[in-house]
């Protein structure tokens, strides 16, 4: 590896770790922000842009041979997946309050304020 090959490539990692720091602040600023349920969605896709730069920079998908980005597309979609039909359970689950007994007074343990 040459001068040049190891600082270009110097360059390209410190460049992923600025903008993995980056992501990292706009999803902690955005916990703070009153948004709602948008609050979910904006912090799943600050997830899968962090994800994406790791995968492509850091694992080197983009250089890989064509079967293992077949195979990290395929798991990637079982994973979606399974986040889905697992959020569509949880949103259409009917819940129920507990049934609750009313709170009830206990005897005291001893009689009288007389020591004894």
């Amino acid at each position: 590896m040459s001068e040049h090959d190891f600082a270009r490539r110097c360059r390209r990692i410190g460049m992923a770790w600025a903008a993995l720091l980056a992501l990292l602040l706009l999803s902690l600023g955005s916990a703070y922000l009153p948004l709602g349920r948008l609050n979910v969605a904006i912090g799943l896709a600050i997830a899968a842009l962090k994800s994406a730069l790791v995968l492509a920079l850091f694992m080197g998908l983009g250089r890989s041979a064509a079967l293992a980005r077949v195979a990290a597309a395929v798991a990637a979609g079982t994973l979606a997946l399974l986040f889905g039909l697992g959020s569509v359970d949880y949103a259409t689950r009917v819940t129920e309050p507990a049934a609750m007994q009313p709170p009830q007074q206990l005897r005291p343990l001893r009689q009288g304020g007389s020591g004894r």
